[in-house]
C-alpha cells in the first residue's frame, strides 16, 4: 500500500508547539494549497513530530511557502474522527531576510540508508 502526498502551498495559520507526556515536540498548523487549474484552496491540516517539529516551528511562519511530503493519518478521539497529514520531509521554499535556511540541517523522518553518496559522479553518463 502507499501512502503519500506532497503538497506545495503557504502556511495558513499560526503554528501550535506542545509537548506530550513522553516529551515528544508536535507542531501542528495548516497549509493553504490551491487545487491545479482551479480557484479553490483547500486547507490540510498539518502535523510533526520531534526534532524536525523544533526546526519547523522555529523557521516558519504564517504565510511562509514550503513543500512537504507527508502521509496520511486518521485518529478517534472522544468519539471524534479526526484527519491530518504527518510531515516526514520539508523544503523551504523561499528565503526570508529574517532566516537563513542554508545553515540548518533537516533531518528525515525516514532513514534511506539504501542510497548513499558514491563521491565525485565521475560515473554519471551526462
Amino acid at each position: 500500500m502507499l501512502n503519500n502526498t506532497v503538497f506545495i502551498g503557504r502556511v495558513s495559520t499560526e503554528l501550535k508547539l506542545r509537548k506530550t507526556k513522553s516529551n515528544v515536540t508536535i507542531c501542528s498548523f495548516n497549509m493553504a494549497v490551491q487545487r491545479k487549474n482551479t480557484d479553490i484552496t483547500d486547507f490540510p491540516p498539518m502535523v510533526v513530530y520531534g526534532k524536525l517539529a523544533d526546526i519547523i516551528c522555529s523557521y516558519v511562519q504564517k504565510g511562509d511557502l514550503i513543500g512537504v511530503e507527508a502521509v496520511y493519518q486518521s485518529y478517534v478521539k472522544n468519539k471524534k474522527k479526526y484527519h491530518e497529514f504527518k510531515i516526514e520531509e520539508i523544503q523551504f521554499l523561499e528565503k526570508r531576510k529574517r532566516n537563513d535556511y542554508n545553515d540548518i540541517e533537516i533531518p528525515s523522518a525516514t532513514a534511506y540508508s539504501d542510497f548513499s553518496d558514491s563521491g565525485d559522479g565521475d560515473d554519471l553518463p551526462f
